[in-house]
């Protein structure tokens, strides 16, 4: 018999009767449940770029976007990466410091699209 939770998720979203859903397992009602459930949006990760020429930054921000990151133009508290270039701004880079964001040079840019990982 599927638990009480199961049987709440069950009778609210699913298309099974009071009587079908007694005769399921926990884990029969879990494995609908979850072949089932709408994907979550995806939240995505942001990144900002500063310090770059403009034809640069548009480069950057093409790439970004296609590795499914966010482009933001401001250090919000929601920001994962602040890429530097050679002229990034200090203002930039002290809240992106003060605020514990990664802060990458485009060199550390490319090699975390291609490996998944942070470079020091």
């Amino acid at each position: 018999m599927a638990g009480e939770k199961v049987t709440r998720i069950l009778k609210a979203k699913s298309p099974f009767t009071a009587e079908q859903i007694a005769d399921m397992s926990d884990a029969q009602g879990w494995d609908w449940i979850y072949a089932n459930a709408k994907p979550r949006k995806e939240k995505l990760t942001q990144i900002c770029f500063t310090g770059f020429s403009a034809a640069e930054k548009a480069e950057l921000t093409e790439i970004a976007k296609a590795a499914n990151l966010e482009v933001v133009n401001s250090v919000t508290k929601g920001l994962a990466f602040l890429c530097i270039g050679e002229n990034a701004g200090p203002a930039k880079l002290k809240k992106a410091e003060e605020q514990g964001n990664h802060i990458l040079t485009k060199e550390q840019f490319f090699h975390l699209l291609d490996t998944g990982e942070i470079s020091r």
